[in-house]
């Protein structure tokens, strides 16, 4: 599995001449302990729980900059866009209730065929996203659901 990791990132920093700031670290130090796609703005709330000043302009240079290096990618499956440590092929899962993206391994989906597609096109790689909702979700009930008129 190829994942965000601190020393590479850091190898990069310094053969590019850049800081590796206390903040910067820390933003890779999250990202790179996380599973659950998160948004900027999470990674900015929890970043600054260490580094009380950490600005929205570094969390989102720090994110464009390590996305320009193929060290992570953004996934658009829900709004507003997650941020993907994880570089291996693998598809997602995404909670229609809560939003949470999940990683699922390729090797738990048959692949699909191709050759069926218009104009025969050559596929270099693919992604599927899932819908639906997460065991959690599931198991609660709805939120909004009235009782009115059922007596």
């Amino acid at each position: 599995m190829r994942r965000l990791d601190l020393k590479s990132v850091e190898t990069m920093v310094q053969a590019q001449g850049l800081k590796m700031t206390p903040q910067r670290r820390a933003i890779i130090e999250y990202l790179q302990g996380c599973d659950t796609h998160p948004t900027a703005e999470e990674i900015r709330q929890a970043v600054n729980l260490q580094f009380p000043m950490t600005s929205r302009p570094t969390v989102y240079n720090t994110l464009n900059w390590l996305k320009g290096e193929g060290l992570i990618r953004e996934v658009f499956e829900s709004s507003p866009v997650r941020f993907d440590p994880n570089m291996s092929p693998h598809h997602h899962f995404v909670c229609q209730r809560c939003e949470r993206v999940t990683d699922v391994s390729p090797c738990d989906i048959d692949p699909p065929s191709f050759a069926s597609l218009p104009g025969r096109p050559r596929v270099e790689s693919y992604e599927i996203t899932i819908r639906g909702r997460c065991a959690a979700c599931e198991s609660r009930p709805d939120r909004g659901v009235s009782n009115v008129g059922s007596e």
